[in-house]
């Protein structure tokens, strides 16, 4: 464990500040949702994700979706691709979403490119191709996105499927 060096007072309330720094570089923002353990004398924080306990679930709705419509899917949390197909996990899963998905996620409103324009799907990485993102959204928190590459344009069958999958994925987790 890398100690920072940094320390903070517990108050009558048994609470304590997280520093700035340490929420910026692991992405904690307001009113997101920590997880507490307990490790024998330590006690760990950990961001919490609504999608943990249905992995199989998610990839279960990422095949079906290629099986349809022969397109790229993946699904993220807030800040992590956490199911894709088969073939693509040793280049994506569990690295962190790029700028593209922030804005998807600060924003709140699905994205379609069919003018093969630049997505920033993981951190530091830019493809250029189709692309639809919509956001999965429960109990008016944004949870994560649904987002669809193709090399030729994504039409109304292929958005629909999508925003069928972010409904199913919403509902599941509700």
């Amino acid at each position: 464990m890398k100690s920072t060096g940094i320390t903070r007072r517990i108050d009558d309330l048994g609470r304590i500040v997280i520093p700035k720094e340490i929420r910026k570089n692991l992405k904690i923002k307001e009113n997101e949702i920590l997880e507490i353990f307990i490790d024998n004398e330590e006690i760990i924080l950990k961001k919490y994700s609504s999608f943990s306990d249905m992995e199989k679930v998610l990839f279960n709705f990422v095949d079906t979706l290629y099986k349809i419509t022969g397109n790229n899917i993946f699904i993220t949390d807030r800040d992590k691709i956490i199911a894709c197909q088969e073939n693509k996990k040793l280049d994506y899963l569990n690295k962190n979403v790029g700028d593209t998905i922030n804005y998807v996620i600060d924003s709140r409103m699905p994205i379609l490119s069919n003018e093969k324009s630049d997505l920033y799907l993981k951190e530091n990485e830019s493809l250029n191709i189709n692309y639809y993102i919509i956001p999965i959204i429960t109990n008016s928190d944004i949870l994560g996105v649904v987002v669809m590459l193709s090399n030729n344009k994504i039409n109304e069958v292929d958005k629909l499927s999508l925003e069928i999958v972010s409904k199913l994925i919403s509902n599941y987790i509700e």
